[in-house]
């Protein structure tokens, strides 16, 4: 019988500068990691912890913890689907989804893999160029120096504050030709957002994510209002919140996937495809993650109207190897066919830390 190993661990990402959105400020964030190893083979999967979400780093470590075992490994990696009511919590499952994912594209050749699965692939040459982060800041210089310094063109602006279209403004004042996406975070009321629109509008907005945190009802009237799409992250999660806000806010333009938000890549993939077939648009992005996180959402990108995976670039330190931005595009390091080909890896020093980890004692 095939040997396995399970390991859970946590890393405290520290972050290059304060990431200020409208529900905090954080100088660092933590993620939850879940280590398969099966017949020779490993796999890592990324549970970002996010704290407005409510669900605490022991939780989701004691989430995999208690609810892994060598059987679930087994049937996962042999079949085609991954159960994701095996965990309380998305973000377990999103780990868990990634590692046993990451295990069969080790174990196997893609021609072996479900269809499900072999939707996964990297699409590296439509991958759509990736939006680069604005924390909001109360020196609104900085902001303005971040946008011009960070080499992208395309910028998502965190907004939700008092006085933040200024900051917008000004921006738009040092860069005319930038893309702009605007992400409120729920941040602004109801009426606050409906007076902004006109200012919005004359900025030339890409798009509106998240304005508020409000009603199917007042979402509507907030898209119908602009001729800026308006897309929804926090309010869609799953399946049945698609379908709600389709019939009962037909004028939203759009939706944002995250694997560590819906589940999992594959629970991502499903909702993707869902969105298509009800004539929206989507943008695939993540939580504050590693470049392992983020290696699973751009597996997704070439599926997606837009991109927003630069969060490896807001960490102080990423602690794996094997993504890299190519004219703004996140992409893989090794070329198609190599043994590392469409992998992140850990770096020598957490590599040498997970070797070093007893595993969890589990009737592999």
């Amino acid at each position: 019988m095939p040997r396995c190993e399970i390991k859970v661990f946590t890393r405290r990402l520290a972050l290059r500068r304060a990431f200020r959105i409208a529900h905090g400020s954080y100088a660092f964030r933590e993620s939850v990691f879940l280590h398969l190893s099966f017949d020779g083979r490993a796999g890592i999967g990324e549970a970002p912890i996010v704290p407005y979400y409510g669900v605490s780093t022991a939780e989701v470590e004691a989430d995999l913890r208690t609810r892994l075992s060598g059987e679930l490994v087994r049937r996962a990696v042999d079949g085609d689907e991954i159960p994701p009511e095996a965990f309380r919590y998305a973000v377990s499952s999103c780990a868990f989804q990634a590692a046993v994912l990451s295990l069969r594209r080790r174990l196997r050749s893609n021609a072996e893999h479900g269809i499900a699965e072999s939707a996964l692939s990297p699409g590296a040459d439509s991958v759509p160029p990736t939006s680069y982060t604005i924390p909001n800041d109360d020196d609104v210089g900085s902001m303005v120096e971040l946008a011009a310094t960070c080499g992208f063109r395309r910028l998502k602006v965190k907004m939700g504050f008092e006085n933040d279209i200024e900051g917008l403004r000004r921006i738009r004042e040092r860069l005319p030709d930038a893309i702009l996406r605007v992400d409120a975070n729920q941040g602004w009321a109801f009426d606050e957002c409906i007076g902004k629109i006109a200012a919005l509008e004359e900025l030339g907005i890409e798009l509106i994510e998240e304005p508020i945190n409000g009603d199917e009802h007042q979402l509507e009237q907030i898209a119908a209002a602009t001729s800026i799409p308006v897309i929804l992250d926090e309010s869609v999660r799953t399946v049945e919140q698609l379908h709600r806000y389709v019939q009962r806010a037909p004028s939203i333009t759009g939706i944002v996937a995250k694997i560590a938000k819906n589940g999992g890549p594959l629970a991502s993939y499903r909702l993707i495809r869902e969105a298509h077939d009800l004539g929206l648009k989507v943008m695939v992005s993540s939580m504050i993650e590693t470049s392992l996180g983020v290696a699973e959402a751009v597996r997704l990108a070439s599926r997606c109207q837009w991109c927003d995976l630069d969060t490896p670039l807001l960490l102080a330190h990423d602690p794996f190897v094997g993504l890299s931005y190519v004219d703004e595009r996140p992409c893989f390091d090794a070329p198609p066919g190599s043994d590392a080909a469409d992998e992140v890896r850990p770096d020598g020093e957490l590599q040498s830390f997970i070797d070093a980890l007893a595993p969890i004692p589990v009737d592999c």
